[in-house]
């Protein structure tokens, strides 16, 4: 079985993905938040050193509609090491992402799209896409079917599928929950290309929905905000056994002391993913919020022994 943690703005910032990959090795991997090419193109130190740690294990998800910029920021990656998977963003509907022609709104052209994706197949190591099932609110199996056939006949193997059309003009939230998911037509392009590895997301937080999937012979999973809100969440779903929680965060915390873009405020917020459901935690939250330097946060969690 393997996990992927989904790209998100505002939660998958390179602290939660750096506590992710210590507390669980090699069962999942880890995607930074959607960084436009033209930041990479323009500002590429600085924007690649505030969205990845040294030590990084995540992959890169980047969107574009220009394949000349795709292009452009694609070589300045080929030449970074600590990055060693680019994922392209073709399924977020969000109105400032669709302002620029990005993401879900870029699959209206898909000629367009193909001469996008011969630039980012220019990328090194490894590539992938991450999709929706549809564009507006009625099912369309021919848009996801031919979208697919490109991919696949692109080099693509490895695409990521929110099992859900997403829906232009509708705000971001509503997005996540309309139309209906429709994960029987993931298992249909699932057994359409079968040389591809597709792997559904989309409302992925529950045992009886894993279930589902690996009953149908699915064993890899994209899950997102589920897991950003309690990032033991496959834990306490019997999916996966986190051997040493401690060791885990005071690496973690180490790793997060040699950020350069250092911000205690989102590290107490990847910190408080963990404090769901555990003796104390409104106590342990009050005492974390008012601490002002990472060393005492390091202390603290070194002097006291939250979980068994």
């Amino acid at each position: 079985m393997k996990y992927y943690i989904a790209p998100m703005m505002g939660y998958s910032d390179c602290y939660l993905r750096c506590l992710a990959d210590n507390l669980y090795g090699e069962s999942i991997s880890t995607f930074s938040e959607m960084i436009v090419d033209k930041a990479i193109i323009h500002n590429e130190i600085k924007t690649l050193e505030k969205h990845f740690l040294k030590n990084n294990r995540s992959a890169i998800q980047i969107a574009g509609s220009d394949p000349k910029e795709i292009k452009e920021s694609v070589q300045k990656l080929n030449q970074i090491d600590y990055i060693k998977h680019l994922n392209f963003n073709l399924g977020c509907p969000s109105s400032r992402v669709q302002e620029n022609k990005l993401g879900l709104a870029l699959t209206k052209e898909p000629l367009l799209v193909e001469k996008c994706l011969e630039s980012v197949v220019e990328y090194k190591n490894k590539v992938s896409v991450k999709c929706r099932l549809g564009l507006g609110l009625d099912e369309d199996i021919n848009y996801i079917f031919s979208y697919l056939k490109l991919f696949s006949n692109l080099g693509i193997k490895n695409i990521f599928i929110h099992c859900r059309n997403g829906v232009l003009n509708l705000d971001t939230k509503k997005n996540r929950t309309i139309p209906k998911i429709n994960y029987e037509l993931f298992l249909k392009c699932r057994d359409k290309f079968p040389d591809l590895n597709l792997i559904p997301n989309g409302e992925i937080n529950t045992k009886s929905t894993f279930d589902y999937f690996i009953n149908h012979g699915v064993n890899h999973f994209m899950i997102g905000r589920q897991f950003a809100k309690d990032i033991l969440f496959l834990e306490k779903i019997g999916l996966c056994k986190i051997e040493n929680k401690k060791k885990a965060i005071l690496k973690s915390i180490n790793e997060f002391i040699s950020h350069k873009f250092f911000n205690l405020n989102l590290i107490k917020k990847t910190i408080f993913t963990l404090l769901n459901d555990i003796p104390n935690s409104k106590k342990i939250r009050k005492d974390i919020t008012i601490m002002d330097d990472i060393n005492s946060l390091q202390n603290y969690f070194e002097s006291n022994e939250f979980w068994n």
